[in-house]
């Protein structure tokens, strides 16, 4: 018993996980308070979840502000690229569908265009939290990669819908636990994702 209460124990490191992501996901809101920046935030809550798991215990506060200094101006080009894309095919599948008077044959495209572009997304600020690369690089990897392991971005993506989402909206008595750990712990649930996909794209290579 006292072992597994050690330092070494399996309780131990459960709680130092949970602590390292109640901190990470306060430092992620206050990093989104500026809506420029919260490319700039998730790149860099990627970016320390990622080292969560590698090294197990981090000093959360300085990776995460070094983190997010070094990922200012690219994730900030990342996010006006995104909700700019996102705001024009939305507006795309309001105008086809007035013009249109919402005829399926005409909207599936977009709306196909639209699923791709979500999927493309899930992975745009993982890899920018893992990899030093240029915004058209980043984008044209999130592209090519969420294609290419459809399955586990979809994951990535329905984990994410359910913590952010329903669970807010359905499950309102569990609002105190989702405001101080949503944001880290669906990332760091989705990191196991997406480093299964990082590294079946390491080997194809």
């Amino acid at each position: 018993m006292k072992e597994f209460f050690s330092i070494d124990g399996k309780v131990y490191a459960v709680l130092n996980v949970m602590l390292e992501l109640l901190e990470l996901n306060l430092l992620f809101m206050l990093g989104c308070l500026p809506v420029l920046t919260i490319g700039t935030s998730v790149a860099s809550l990627y970016e320390v979840v990622f080292q969560i798991r590698a090294e197990g215990t981090v000093r959360v506060f300085s990776r995460f502000r070094r983190a997010y200094r070094e990922n200012l101006r690219r994730g900030t080009a990342l996010w006006a690229i995104v909700a700019g894309a996102f705001g024009a095919m939305l507006l795309l599948y309001w105008l086809m569908s007035n013009a249109t008077q919402g005829n399926i044959v005409v909207l599936i495209p977009v709306c196909v265009l639209i699923a791709v572009m979500m999927l493309a997304a899930m992975l745009i600020f993982p890899i920018a939290g893992r990899y030093d690369m240029t915004v058209p690089a980043i984008l044209g990897a999130a592209l090519s990669l969420s294609l290419q392991h459809v399955l586990f971005t979809a994951l990535a993506f329905m984990l994410m819908l359910v913590i952010i989402v329903v669970i807010p909206l359905f499950a309102p008595r569990l609002w105190f636990l989702w405001i101080f750990f949503a944001f880290s712990v669906t990332a760091y649930l989705q990191s196991w994702l997406f480093m299964r996909v990082f590294d079946m794209q390491a080997k194809a290579q």
